[in-house]
């Protein structure tokens, strides 16, 4: 199965992922009046397609078409539409409350995409027993958080686990 995925570190380099996590892009063109006159502005948001919100996403990594194992594909939950309504009015509640817009905001809707972040599964052993503990981590920001902090990330891969 071909997905788009995110490149990390640099264009060359990639790590094996033990999960692709849903995602959905979307790129904004806002016009409106501040103090200073009549702005244009782009924005970028990415929408978690697992638990519905979205965010800004000013310096998003490269993205690459790429064949990608189905059984470590994440379903996400939230649909298209939801996805662009939740990015919309997020878009709209910066322009009006942080942007402080002197006019309603025209805010038009320039490109989307589904887009797959990898997660890697590392275990390590703990410092003073022989226990492993479970972290998942983040190549993109380079983030390394316990495994049971993601309870949706959790539940899948218990189910590949029982899988296989």
């Amino acid at each position: 199965m071909k997905v788009k995925i995110t490149l990390f570190n640099d264009e060359t380099q990639e790590l094996p992922a033990s999960v692709y996590y849903p995602h959905y892009t979307t790129e904004w063109l806002i016009k409106f009046r501040s103090i200073f006159g009549k702005r244009k502005e782009k924005m970028t948001m990415m929408t978690d397609r697992m638990k519905n919100g979205s965010g800004m996403a000013n310096n998003l990594p490269n993205f690459v078409v790429k064949e990608v194992n189905p059984s470590l594909i994440m379903k996400g939950a939230i649909s298209k539409q939801q996805c662009i309504d939740d990015a919309f009015e997020t878009v709209r509640r910066f322009y009006l409350h942080h942007a402080r817009s002197w006019s309603v905001p025209e805010i038009e809707l320039i490109k989307h995409s589904f887009v797959y972040v990898p997660y890697q599964i590392i275990e390590r052993n703990r410092r003073w027993s022989k226990n492993t503990k479970t972290f998942l981590y983040e190549p993109m920001s380079a983030s390394l958080e316990k495994l049971e902090k993601f309870p949706e990330i959790h539940q899948f891969m218990k189910k590949e686990r029982e899988t296989k």
